[in-house]
C-alpha cells in the first residue's frame, strides 16, 4: 500500500505532458481492476450489491482536467464486519497477488514479447491505483458498529484461526507453504469454530429447552392434578382390568 500511494503520488505530480497522459491509461486500466476486485470480492463473500462502476469520466472545469473513478456500493447495513474488511481492502491484497503473480511469470518464465509488455502495462497500472480509497477504509467501522457483539465475535473467530493455524503449521514444519493456502487454511478453521459453535450451541439450547419444557409440563401436572375422588378412583379402576 505505502509503495502504492508514494509510487501514484510521483507519477501524478511529476510526469508532465505528453507522458501525462500515459500515465492517465495506466492509472485508468488500475481503477477497473481495483473495482474488480471489490466486485469478485462481494461475490465471493455474497454481500448485496446495490451498484457497480467500473469506470467514469469526471470533468473538473474550474481545475481544467478530467479524472476518473469507480465504485462497488454496497449495502452497508446488510454486511457484517469480516465482509466489510474483505471487500475494503480487496484491491490491496488481490491485486498485489496479481502483481506478484506476475512478475514470478516474468523472473522465471519464457514469456512471449506481446505478454511481457501487457504483464508491464497490468503492473503498472495495478501499482497507480491498487491502493483503497478512503471510501474503502471508512465502511470497515461502520460494519464493525452496526452489530458490536457479533463484530467482536467475528475478531475472536478470527484470532483463533490465525492461532490455529500457525501453530499447526509450527509443529508439522509447514512454514514454506505459500502464503495462499496459509489463508485458505486459516479461513478453513475460521469456518471450523463458526459452524463447530454453532451446532454446539444449537444442540445446548435444544437439550436446554427439553428440558424446561418437561419441566413445565411436570410442573403444570402438579398443579393440575384433579384431588381425590373415590368414584372416579374406582371407575378408572375397574376399566382398566
Amino acid at each position: 500500500m505505502i509503495f502504492s500511494v508514494i509510487f501514484s503520488y510521483l507519477a501524478f505530480k511529476y510526469v508532465h505532458p505528453p507522458f501525462s497522459d500515459i500515465t492517465k491509461v495506466l492509472a485508468l486500466a488500475g481503477i477497473v481492476i481495483h473495482e474488480l476486485c471489490h466486485y469478485i470480492m462481494c461475490i465471493i463473500t455474497r454481500s448485496p450489491i446495490e451498484n457497480v462502476i467500473l469506470v467514469k469520466k469526471l470533468d473538473f472545469k474550474e481545475e481544467g482536467r478530467l479524472g476518473y473513478y469507480g465504485e462497488v456500493e454496497v449495502q452497508e447495513h446488510r454486511i457484517s464486519f469480516l465482509q466489510a474488511v474483505l471487500i475494503g481492502l480487496a484491491p490491496l491484497y488481490l491485486s498485489f497477488w496479481l502483481f506478484f503473480l506476475l512478475l514470478e511469470m516474468l523472473l522465471y518464465s519464457q514469456v512471449e514479447p506481446v505478454f511481457f509488455f501487457v504483464f508491464i502495462f497490468i503492473m503498472i497500472s495495478i501499482s497507480l491505483s491498487a491502493t483503497p480509497s478512503f471510501a474503502d477504509f471508512l465502511i470497515i467501522p461502520k460494519a464493525f458498529l452496526n452489530n458490536f457483539n457479533h463484530s467482536m465475535y467475528q475478531v475472536l473467530l478470527i484470532v483463533l484461526s490465525f492461532l490455529l493455524t500457525f501453530t499447526t503449521l509450527t509443529v508439522f514444519n509447514l512454514l514454506d507453504f505459500h502464503e495462499f493456502f496459509v489463508y485458505l487454511i486459516i479461513t478453513v478453521f475460521y469456518f471450523g469454530f463458526k459452524y463447530g459453535f454453532q451446532i454446539t450451541g444449537n444442540l445446548l439450547y435444544k437439550n436446554r429447552s427439553t428440558a424446561k419444557t418437561l419441566s413445565n409440563i411436570n410442573n403444570f401436572k402438579r398443579y393440575s392434578r384433579r384431588r381425590h375422588n373415590p368414584e372416579k378412583k374406582r371407575h378408572s379402576y375397574y376399566n382398566t382390568n
